[in-house]
Parts: structure tokens; C-alpha cells; sequence
């Protein structure tokens, strides 16, 4: 059986998650999508606006890391859905939630789902193991 890729992890973690993707330096979604039977809020473009915008504010975010620390997500709540960001090495995992979830409890539970994706990447290059590649 194979491993499931980190959007399949992620979005499995709690029932209020509507979305989870991996979003690169240009804005695009490279992994991941919405729960089956989610329909998204924004068509396409706006969604891709989005994406851009995100990433756009993690970045700045992270200028002030020299001062404040890493920056290890991002929240934004509207009355309709709930956005977190997360920075990855080469881009953003961004993740959608419904208004009443636990923010709290999903960021937790993400937060160690990539702590341990980053633990098996380190563990496997310094063993001379291959590293993992996104499916696109």
C-alpha cells in the first residue's frame, strides 16, 4: 500500500477541514484539493488571487522572523470559511475549514503532521536515502 502524499494526511485529520494544498512560489496549487462533495467559495481565478495573496502575506510575515521568530502559520477567519497557512520549504500549505471548527485542535494536529514529514525528510537524506517528491 503507499503512503498517502501530506494533503491526503492533512485533510483526513478532522471532519470540519473543507480543503488542504500545497501552493508553490508562483501561486500555483501543486498537490492537494477539496474534501469529495466541497464545492469551493470562489471560481477559479479568485481562488488562484488568493493563493497569490497568501503567499504574499506569509513572505512578508516572515521579513520580521529576525526579530519575532519564524513564522509558523498563518490564521485568517471569515464568517464563511477559516484559512490557515503554513510555510513549507518551497512554497505554502494552505488549508480551508468550516466557521465553527476547532482551529485550536486542527492546528495542532497539522502542525505535528509536518513536523514529522520534515523529521523522515532529514532522517532520509542524511542516510543517503532518497528524498520524497511531490506528485504534480
Amino acid at each position: 500500500m503507499r503512503e498517502s502524499n501530506l494533503c491526503d494526511r492533512i485533510i483526513k485529520l478532522d471532519r470540519s477541514i473543507r480543503f488542504v494544498g500545497i501552493v508553490n512560489n508562483r501561486g500555483e496549487v501543486i498537490e492537494g484539493g477539496f474534501k469529495q462533495g466541497i464545492e469551493p467559495l470562489l471560481n477559479g481565478t479568485e481562488e488562484q488571487h488568493m493563493y497569490i495573496h497568501s503567499l504574499s502575506n506569509l513572505t512578508m510575515l516572515q521579513s520580521y522572523s529576525d526579530r519575532l521568530g519564524m513564522v509558523r502559520y498563518s490564521l485568517t477567519e471569515h464568517e464563511k470559511v477559516i484559512l490557515m497557512t503554513f510555510p513549507l520549504r518551497d512554497g505554502i500549505l494552505c488549508l480551508s475549514a468550516m466557521p465553527k471548527a476547532n482551529m485550536n485542535k486542527i492546528r495542532d494536529k497539522v502542525m505535528k503532521v509536518l513536523k514529522s514529514k520534515s523529521n523522515s525528510s532529514t532522517r532520509s537524506s542524511s542516510t543517503g536515502g532518497n528524498k520524497p517528491t511531490r506528485k504534480q
